[in-house]
C-alpha cells in the first residue's frame, strides 16, 4: 500500500497536496526564518533535490534546480527540462529558473560557479554515503565565499511529546530519517571546516528541521 502512495507522490500536484495536509502552518512559521537566513541579493543559486516548487526565496538572478524526477523539474521550471550545463552562464532572457535531471552526488556542472547551494527536506532520501558525496558536490560547485544552506528533516527528540511528528516521520517515503546528531556528523565529515546549525519547528504538527550553514573559504 505504501509503495502505491509513494508513487502517487511523484505526481507534482499530489506532492503539493500532501504538504498542505501534513505540514499545516509551515509558511507562517518558516517565512520569518527564511527572511533571516536567505539574502535576496544572492545572484546564482543551486538547489539540489529541488522538487516541483521552489520553497525558499528565489535569488536576484538565477535559480538552478536539480532532481531525479523529470515531472518535478518541468513543474519547477514551468515546462522546461534543461540539458546544457553551460546555459547557467547565458540563460534565456525570459527565464530565471533552470532545471536539470541529475543525481545530487554527480552534478553536471564542471566548475564552481554558484554563489550559494541549498536544499530543503532532501537528504533523508539518501544513504549516509550519498549524503556525504552530495554535500561535497555542493561544496565543489560554489565559489569561494559562497554559502551552503541546508534545511533537513529530523526525528523528534521525543515521540511521546510529539506523536504526530513521529508518525509523519515514521511513514516518510525518504527511508533515511535521521536524528540531529547523526545528520550533523555526516555534514561535518563532508565539509572541510566549521559549520553552524540550529533546530527549528516549522509546522503545527511539530515537525522539525535542522538548519545548517557553511561558508566556503
Amino acid at each position: 500500500m505504501f509503495k502505491a502512495i509513494y508513487r502517487l507522490l511523484e505526481i507534482p500536484f499530489v506532492y503539493r497536496l500532501s504538504q498542505v495536509i501534513l505540514a499545516p502552518g509551515r509558511w507562517r512559521l518558516i517565512t520569518p526564518v527564511f527572511s533571516r537566513i536567505f539574502d535576496p541579493k544572492t545572484q546564482r543559486v543551486l538547489e539540489i533535490g529541488c522538487g516541483p516548487t521552489p520553497i525558499t526565496p528565489e535569488p536576484e538572478k538565477l535559480l538552478v534546480g536539480v532532481d531525479i524526477n523529470s515531472s518535478y523539474i518541468k513543474e519547477y521550471t514551468l515546462g522546461f527540462l534543461d540539458v546544457d550545463p553551460n546555459l547557467i552562464f547565458n540563460p534565456p532572457a525570459a527565464r530565471r529558473r533552470l532545471g536539470y535531471l541529475a543525481k545530487a552526488d554527480k552534478l553536471p556542472f564542471q566548475e564552481p560557479n554558484f554563489d550559494e547551494a541549498r536544499s530543503i527536506s532532501f537528504f533523508h532520501h539518501l544513504t549516509d554515503e550519498e549524503v556525504i558525496l552530495s554535500v561535497r558536490e555542493m561544496y565543489r560547485c560554489i565559489l569561494p565565499g559562497g554559502r551552503i544552506i541546508i534545511f533537513e528533516d529530523v526525528w523528534p527528540k521525543s515521540g511521546l511529546k510529539r506523536p504526530a511528528a513521529w508518525l509523519i516521520r515514521r511513514f516518510d517515503r525518504g527511508g533515511h530519517m535521521r536524528h540531529e546528531e547523526h545528520l550533523i556528523g555526516l555534514f561535518q565529515k563532508a565539509l572541510p571546516g566549521a559549520l553552524t546549525w540550529e533546530r527549528l519547528t516549522y509546522t503545527y504538527t511539530g515537525l522539525e528541521y535542522v538548519c545548517v550553514q557553511f561558508v566556503k573559504a
